[in-house]
């Protein structure tokens, strides 16, 4: 696929699939290939963790640095928020809102990744306020992970131009990653440009 660089506008790339397939799974290799590549990623993951078989919460993972906080558990504690089924922890919220609030000028991050945005995030809740503020400036190429199931929510909630579906089950990850590479470089050149 070819664009001129007057109609390029920057993609979100879409990982969905169901619960439990291997979605932020999925992400994590993507982006240590990019990063592996030079490329500069910037936003969350979120990786979830078991007890005794049953996933029992996840933890909010800054992409860039590596840190990490318990974002939530099924188990309750102080200063948490109850959504769904998972009590939510402050201080995982405000690291992970804080990462997405520290979006870098332009040309100065690549690609930005959010995991994972789903029901919550669509109803204005966890990281739906900062979904709105990064959906109104120009950026970088996105990948955000989504549930088979709110891929057509998420796609009304934040309309953009250009939107590239993958599925975790698709096998041919490295083609995924040779089209992002194309278009994390058509941004960099119209970044430079400007």
């Amino acid at each position: 696929m070819i664009h001129s660089r007057s109609d390029w506008k920057s993609p979100r790339f879409i990982i969905t699939g169901e619960q439990g397939e291997g979605k932020t799974t999925l992400l994590l290799k993507i982006l240590s290939k990019l990063t592996a590549f030079g490329i500069r990623v910037h936003g969350i993951a979120a990786p979830g963790y078991f007890s005794d078989g049953i996933r029992s919460g996840f933890d909010v993972l800054d992409v860039q640095s590596g840190k990490t906080r318990e974002l939530c558990s099924v188990i309750p504690a102080e200063n948490s928020t109850q959504l769904g089924r998972y009590y939510f922890r402050s201080d995982g919220l405000a690291f992970g809102k804080e990462i997405l609030n520290r979006i870098p000028h332009l040309g100065q991050v690549d690609l930005l990744a959010i995991d994972e945005v789903g029901r919550f995030e669509i109803a204005g809740k966890v990281w739906g306020e900062n979904i709105d503020q990064i959906m109104r400036i120009p950026g970088p190429p996105m990948i955000w992970t989504v549930r088979k199931s709110f891929v057509d929510a998420v796609t009304m909630r934040w309309p953009i131009q250009r939107q590239i579906i993958i599925e975790t089950e698709s096998g041919n990850h490295d083609e995924i990653i040779h089209e992002m590479m194309y278009e994390i470089r058509l941004y960099q050149s119209e970044t430079y440009q400007r």
